[in-house]
């Protein structure tokens, strides 16, 4: 008789594989790097004094007018080698007097935030241009150089002046993660114009809203980024100063920086105007509401999950 063959023991299951972090903890990388450089391109301006109250209409500019002036103004600043991470143009209505200070760091230590100018009050010049045209009086560069230090270059009516630095093993490290902003992005005007269709009835009801255009380098897939350069923009019934308060109505988009190509759009007609301009782009777990739209929170988490 044949021996009765034992059946082999079932194997034990393998692991799950770990689940992937959340979106939101590589998005809280941009916590601190944005705070230190979206915060301060949005919410902190420079201009040197003889650049106000001349009485004369804002020269307004495109990113890919306003760039060469702030390349030129940053290229031998502190030995040179400095390479974009972000730009902001901003656009307000009416004219806005915003404070030059490193309040936006207060969050962060290991952060250094360093004046390069005597000025401590800026007037944002207003305009009532056609937002579509991608066209802002005033734009904020930051750069990152070989020892991951930031500066800040601010243009405006198509002066450039570099306004402060920032350094320090924290803001440094952050610094270290986002790539820089390519040659061959497409200009704000483009951009502005891919959406323009998607925003036609949000600006017709508030043609003189305020507006933002901001490209981000973007962050490398390891970190949970595409890797690809993007805009956003933003329109908003927000006033852009750092008091402003209440609700308003917001739309944003984000578009390909390559292509042109829109990725998302949103409109919230009840967005909080709190803390800043940028942060009326909010809405909380909206696919629409880019984090390089908003500002980061006090803990320096972005509010996006």
């Amino acid at each position: 008789m044949a021996t009765p063959t034992t059946a082999p023991a079932p194997s034990s299951p393998s692991p799950a594989p770990a689940p992937p972090a959340r979106r939101r903890r590589t998005r809280a990388y941009l916590g601190a790097i944005g705070v230190v450089a979206v915060g301060i391109a949005l919410v902190v301006f420079v201009v040197l004094p003889g650049l106000t109250g001349s009485g004369k209409p804002p020269a307004v500019l495109t990113y890919s007018g306003a760039r060469p002036v702030a390349d030129r103004a940053v290229s031998g600043f502190q030995g040179g080698g400095w390479t974009l991470l972000f730009a902001a143009g901003l656009v307000s209505p009416t004219n806005e007097s915003l404070p030059v200070n490193a309040s936006t760091l207060g969050s962060f230590s290991g952060c250094s935030y360093t004046l390069n100018s005597a000025v401590h009050v800026f007037t944002l010049p207003g305009f009532t241009g056609n937002r579509s045209s991608g066209q802002s009086p005033a734009w904020e560069f930051v750069y990152r150089n070989g020892t991951d230090a930031l500066a800040i270059v601010s243009v405006v009516n198509g002066s450039a002046t570099v306004l402060a630095t920032v350094t320090g093993e924290t803001c440094s490290f952050y610094a270290g993660l986002v790539l820089g902003v390519p040659g061959s992005v497409i200009d704000s005007s483009r951009a502005a114009a891919a959406v323009e269709s998607r925003a036609a009835t949000f600006l017709a009801s508030y043609p003189t809203a305020s507006a933002a255009y901001v490209l981000f380098g973007g962050l490398p897939p390891i970190l949970g980024g595409t890797g690809t350069p993007e805009w956003t923009v933003v329109y908003s019934t927000c006033s852009v100063t750092s008091s402003a308060n209440g609700t308003g109505s917001v739309f944003n988009a984000t578009v390909n920086a390559l292509t042109g190509a829109v990725l998302t759009t949103h409109t919230n007609a009840s967005a909080s105007c709190g803390g800043t301009f940028a942060a009326a782009g909010q809405d909380p777990g909206t696919p629409g509401a880019h984090p390089l739209a908003l500002a980061p929170d006090r803990e320096g988490a972005l509010a996006r999950p």
